[in-house]
């Protein structure tokens, strides 16, 4: 399988736009470490993201000239491969470099003296060690550290055709691996089972790699919405509740659905047609200029048109979704700011019972007239072999 490729216009177009928002904010760079901002800014991506701490990356981006990507002697040549529009330099340090290393670099890129942007504030974190960031501090006298989520988050809330066409694409492989796994589970299967037919489905539905898999089955395991798989078999009567989410060429999918071993009782069966109007309810009030806020009022006034009482067990009705698997906004009635053409947002509005997780999440994308769905597969209840 070849995966979609990203024209080298689409980076240096983002670094392009970065750069005058940078010069707009008087920020003379931004410097950025973690996984997703260098690869939305550069297109390189690791191995095996956010799951080491030796070999931190940083991307230096100055308010004019070419951006500096400064990796780790191993990682170099791929880096250099994988990456549009950047100079490179390397550390040999598996710890990274030295606060005078960093500073000498950031100097070279006129990024020594005004306000400078970090990953410091809302939804981002730095990816190397904090004392380095404090030994830069000393060292930088003639610096300012700011935080630039802000100018970050602008960009990356708003995704292109390509970007749109990933998140597409990894619905797809995801709505594949749910209808694939219900029909091949039956009574007696382990939920670990379960996950791992679920995961070699979404590589068979075309993701480039599994993201995750929630699972829970199960009177008295409802509540665990976040659950990992265990070694519990199915028995007659359980849901099974499956939240996947898959990802190709770095951008992710996330929804879930539902089945139930034997027969499906017609209760059960009304709760779950009456989620799914609920969540549709709520996405036909979504289009450009909409207050997310408002969005989520529109989910609590169809949950209780259906009888049900609106809940924030989970935190939210729904959220972002890019190069991570939830990022901004987050659906709540006290989130600021609008639907913007371009965002991909999540809806999961939904209701736990003694019988079940009634919740059937899907993926939209903002259009200029409205929304797009893009995640698929069946929403109704599976019946899963006895």
């Amino acid at each position: 399988m070849e995966i979609l490729k990203f024209e080298q216009s689409e980076f240096l177009s983002r670094i392009s736009v970065c750069q005058k928002k940078l010069g707009e904010q008087g920020m003379s760079g931004m410097m950025v470490s973690a996984e997703a901002n260098i690869n939305y800014y550069s297109g390189y991506r690791t191995h095996a993201p956010w799951t080491t701490f030796t070999r931190p990356m940083f991307l230096l981006i100055p308010q004019s000239g070419r951006p500096l990507l400064y990796t780790q002697t191993f990682v170099t040549p791929e880096a250099r491969l994988r990456s549009f529009g950047c100079d490179h330099r390397n550390f040999d340090s598996l710890l990274g470099p030295t606060a005078r290393d960093l500073a000498d670099l950031l100097e070279e890129r006129h990024m020594d003296k005004g306000r400078v942007g970090l990953e410091l504030g809302f939804e981002q974190r730095i990816n190397y060690q904090p004392d380095l960031l404090l030994a830069l501090r000393e060292l930088m006298t003639d610096a300012e550290f700011c935080d630039a989520s802000a100018l970050i988050w602008s960009q990356r809330l708003l995704k292109s055709p390509a970007e749109i066409e990933c998140h597409r694409r990894a619905c797809r492989a995801t709505g594949y691996a749910q209808d694939k796994t219900f029909e091949a589970a039956e009574a007696g299967m382990s939920e670990r089972e379960l996950s791992m037919l679920a995961q070699r489905f979404m590589l068979e539905g075309g993701a480039e790699y599994p993201g995750f898999v929630i699972i829970t089955s199960g009177e008295g395991n409802y509540e665990r919405i976040s659950a990992i798989s265990s070694d519990r078999r199915l028995q007659r009567g359980d849901m099974l509740w499956l939240d996947l989410g898959a990802v190709y060429n770095g951008y992710w999918s996330d929804f879930c659905r539902a089945g139930i071993v034997g027969e499906i009782s017609p209760e059960r069966s009304r709760m779950q047609d009456n989620i799914y109007e609920v969540t549709e309810e709520a996405a036909g009030t979504m289009a450009p200029g909409v207050p997310i806020a408002e969005v989520a009022r529109a989910c609590g006034r169809a949950l209780e048109k259906h009888g049900y009482a609106p809940t924030y067990d989970c935190g939210r009705m729904g959220h972002g979704m890019g190069l991570m698997s939830t990022e901004p906004p987050s659906v709540t009635i006290r989130e600021q700011g609008t639907l913007q053409e371009g965002m991909i947002v999540n809806l999961e509005p939904g209701i736990l019972e003694p019988s079940g997780v009634f919740c059937i999440e899907e993926d939209y994308v903002i259009t200029k007239d409205g929304c797009e769905r893009l995640s698929c597969g069946s929403r109704k209840l599976h019946r899963i072999r006895e």
